[in-house]
């Protein structure tokens, strides 16, 4: 008798821990897919700002499409590249800080103090996530070099349009030509992306960057 009232109990126990247990379970694998998918994220901007610094053209449809791939466990397009109807974007910029002297330009130009854009692509659907730090450039398409293929700025617009100026970036700090580490006209690659990459209502939207 004692055997079945303890086989009862531990059913009776199982039952009532069974939804508890469940939700857990189920919770660790919707939030366990979620930050592998953040992740992934984080490893295509890394991997996109590695070759941006190698000199890749991103305003190539063929890169584009790489980067896209790269993206596939976001629901990125395997073939095509990304879209602007797809579920993500992906900013490439390429920054430099001007000095008080415009790095030795004379006259001083207005810039002077600022990071500014060099170059700026963007695609993908540029209305789900837009770039913490201004990508691309407010000056575009007026402040571009016809004679560029890969959304470089006029060398003018970058050095005195004040639409050309970087917003909000503190992350190399100030650089400055009198001690080692980053100096001022030294070129930094900046790519930021956003995919969904949780469950809720569509999907939440995650962000990421990364400078080399």
């Amino acid at each position: 008798m004692r055997m079945r009232r303890d086989r009862g109990g531990a059913t009776v126990e199982f039952a009532l821990l069974s939804p508890f247990l469940g939700s857990l379970i189920i919770g660790t694998l919707i939030y366990g897919s979620q930050l592998v998918k953040e992740l992934e994220l984080q490893q295509v901007v890394r991997d996109t700002a590695s070759m941006s610094a190698r000199g890749t053209n991103f305003n190539s449809a063929a890169n584009q499409s790489i980067v896209s791939r790269l993206g596939q466990e976001l629901g990125w397009p395997n073939t095509g590249g990304l879209l602007s109807t797809s579920t993500g974007v992906v900013y490439v910029s390429t920054i430099e800080y001007l000095d008080s002297t415009c790095n030795g330009v004379t006259p001083v130009c207005k810039n002077a103090g600022h990071w500014v854009f060099l170059r700026s692509v963007a695609f993908g659907n540029t209305t789900m996530r837009k770039s913490n730090f201004g990508a691309p450039p407010a000056c575009l398409p007026s402040c571009l070099d016809s004679n560029q293929t890969d959304g470089s700025l006029n060398l003018t617009d970058s050095q005195n349009n004040p639409l050309a100026v970087v917003s909000s970036f503190t992350y190399l700090g100030t650089p400055d030509k009198t001690v080692n580490g980053f100096q001022p006209g030294q070129p930094a690659y900046l790519v930021e992306a956003a995919g969904k990459t949780g469950p809720w209502n569509g999907g939440s939207i995650s962000y990421a960057f990364s400078l080399f």
